[in-house]
């Protein structure tokens, strides 16, 4: 079999994985549930994958350069947009990327609750999480969505959109974790519960323009888009 053969071979097994664990979870889903998706026998399956986390963090690596590249085109044109432009592509884009592509997104979240692990005791991560060539790759590369959200505060800083006092590193792992929150809770205030005056629509405006307050300052007023708007 050749190279492209291979290759192609490999791009079935992952992209049935994506369908199986967005369907039915990591922890449900079986390295026979793949062979019987692809029609790919099991052995043959672990000869590509050599653990169903292994196959799992092949996925959050793909989910990974997905998200990368959307923070990467958030930047359009060198000089086309203002850090606080560039901010608010990135921030609606990665909203949109965790309710569109939510496999990849939980499969990332996933990955930086084994970071707290792995950082504190390390002796309770899955050898057979630490033995893929993906963990190590997600280790190399998962601080590359950090910079590239500290570059666009730091342009800000520079060109006057986003107030001077910030701190580039803190003020994107502030909204980062703020955006990461949100995600979690999103579902919970869909449910519109009857004695909390929210809704989904006023808590996403609501967390907008706190994003807004901190990168912009808030004796400028924000403006909330009806449909789909710039996020500013």
């Amino acid at each position: 079999m050749g190279v492209y053969e291979r290759q192609q071979r490999e791009k079935k097994i992952l992209e049935a994985a994506i369908q199986l664990f967005g369907e039915k979870g990591l922890h449900v889903t079986t390295m026979a549930d793949v062979a019987r998706k692809t029609r790919i026998s099991k052995g043959l399956i672990y000869f590509y994958y050599k653990s169903k986390e292994d196959l799992y963090l092949a996925l959050t690596k793909k989910g990974m350069d997905e998200l990368k590249e959307l923070f990467n085109k958030s930047f359009g044109k060198p000089k086309e947009k203002t850090g606080l432009e560039i901010m608010t592509t990135l921030v609606e884009g990665y909203l949109s990327f965790a309710r569109e592509k939510a496999v990849f997104h939980g499969a990332l979240l996933d990955f930086l609750s084994v970071l707290d692990s792995y950082q504190v005791q390390r002796e309770k991560v899955s050898p057979l999480i630490l033995e893929s060539p993906y963990f190590t790759k997600l280790l190399q590369s998962h601080h590359d969505l950090a910079k590239l959200g500290i570059k666009a505060i730091s342009m800000g800083i520079q060109d006057g959109s986003i107030r001077p006092d910030l701190h580039a590193e803190s003020a994107f792992y502030t909204l980062w974790s703020m955006m990461i929150g949100y995600t979690k809770v999103t579902g919970s205030v869909s449910l519109e519960p009857g004695d909390i005056k929210i809704n989904a629509e006023s808590w996403k405006n609501g967390f907008l323009k706190l994003i807004f307050e901190i990168l912009k300052g808030s004796n400028t007023p924000f403006k909330s888009q009806p449909v789909q708007g710039k996020l500013f």
